[in-house]
């Protein structure tokens, strides 16, 4: 018998957090479907999403960038600000570190 190790990644979001979240899975199902709506996303994403409901915090550009079979965007998070101190990463093979893919 095998023992299989799992972990849960706790979160915190806002209201806003949770409601922009649905009008994002609204978003990526129309642009599958639809490519005009997917190039105006791509051009001009803060537009789209206002228009949806999405609510962009003062001063935040969106950049969209669509993955394909064969080209994977990775997102470089932002550094830190304040008093936050950054560590190294834990190594282990079950550290919580989620990279997002």
């Amino acid at each position: 018998m095998t023992n299989k190790i799992t972990y849960t990644k706790h979160i915190e979001m806002s209201a806003d957090e949770m409601a922009n979240l649905a009008v994002w899975d609204r978003v990526v199902l129309r642009a599958w479907q639809d490519p005009e709506f997917r190039q105006k996303l791509t051009d001009d994403p803060n537009a789209v999403l206002s228009e949806l409901g999405f609510k962009i915090p003062a001063g935040v550009r969106f950049v969209v960038v669509e993955n394909t079979s064969d080209r994977r965007h990775i997102v470089l998070p932002s550094a830190p600000s304040g008093d936050v101190s950054v560590l190294p990463l834990d190594t282990s093979p079950l550290h919580d570190y989620d990279p997002g893919f």
